[in-house]
C-alpha cells in the first residue's frame, strides 16, 4: 500500500505577511526620506552663500551707505547724480558733470 502526499500547506504568519507588505514600501519610504534630507539641507545652506560672498569681500554694500542712508544733496554735485554700476557690478551713485 502506497501512501498519498499530503498537500496540505502552512499558512503562512502574520509576521511574514506583515514583513513582504512592509518590504514592498522600503523604495518609497527611502525616497521620502531622501527629500525630507534634501529640503532639510537646502534650507539650512539658503544664507551660507550670502554669508561667504559678504566674508570674502565679494557682497555689494548699500548704495545709501555713503550717504548715511539718504539720497545724496544736489548741492554736492555740479552736475546731477545717476545711479550706475561700479567696476564690480555694484550700483553706486555717480556725479554726472553736465
Amino acid at each position: 500500500m502506497a501512501r498519498k502526499k499530503s498537500r496540505i500547506q502552512a499558512k503562512p504568519s502574520l509576521s511574514s505577511k506583515m514583513g513582504k507588505d512592509l518590504g514592498s514600501w522600503n523604495f518609497v519610504i527611502f525616497l521620502t526620506l531622501a527629500f525630507l534630507l534634501l529640503v532639510v539641507v537646502v534650507a539650512s545652506m539658503k544664507g551660507v552663500a550670502l554669508d561667504l560672498r559678504s566674508r570674502a569681500g565679494l557682497a555689494c554694500p548699500n548704495p545709501l551707505a555713503a550717504f548715511n542712508g539718504q539720497l545724496p544733496q544736489s548741492s554736492e554735485c555740479n552736475g546731477e547724480w545717476k545711479l550706475g554700476s561700479d567696476a564690480r557690478g555694484c550700483q553706486v551713485f555717480l556725479c554726472q558733470p553736465k
